[in-house]
């Protein structure tokens, strides 16, 4: 079972391809940089599980370029 729940995540970050992203971008740094942890206390003991905690409680949100949007 995904702990945080999917919706609690779509609640955050509306695409499923932006979460998973997201957390895989924070979990490399967690993994590096074990001191940049953002939430007191994790259920999880994997930095990706520990990254989906901090999108769920909303301490991680994406960075969208405008390169995405097509603007200058």
């Amino acid at each position: 079972m995904l702990n945080p729940p999917l919706n609690q995540l779509t609640s955050q970050i509306k695409s499923k391809y932006l979460i998973a992203t997201t957390a895989a971008k924070r979990a490399r740094e967690i993994d590096e940089q074990p001191e940049t942890e953002l939430l007191s206390e994790y259920h999880s003991f994997k930095p990706v599980g520990r990254a989906l905690e901090e999108i769920a409680d909303g301490k991680i949100r994406p960075v969208i370029s405008s390169d995405y949007y097509g603007k200058e």
